[in-house]
């Protein structure tokens, strides 16, 4: 039985050798992904907004969002707990 010693120099070439694989996958992955992904997705709608900005925008008819009620809101009850 022999003992394999390490060096400096194949552990470096066998992280490197890993490091190679796993960017070859990651841009495997990607090119799959961006195969499945359906045309137009790439794209957004409306402005560009930074991450993390809120905000409200008002319906133009509210009827035609599919409100029976015609838009009318009503509280629901509640009990106060002291």
């Amino acid at each position: 039985m022999s003992v394999i010693e390490a060096s400096f120099s194949g552990t470096v070439r066998t992280i490197g050798l890993l490091v190679l694989i796993w960017l070859v996958l990651r841009w495997v992955l990607r090119l799959q992904q961006a195969r499945q992904r359906p045309p137009g997705t790439t794209t957004q709608r409306g402005p560009q907004r930074p991450k993390g900005e809120v905000r409200i925008e008002n319906i133009a008819n509210p009827k035609s969002a599919g409100d029976a009620a015609g838009g009318t809101i009503v509280d629901a009850d509640f009990e106060e707990i002291t």
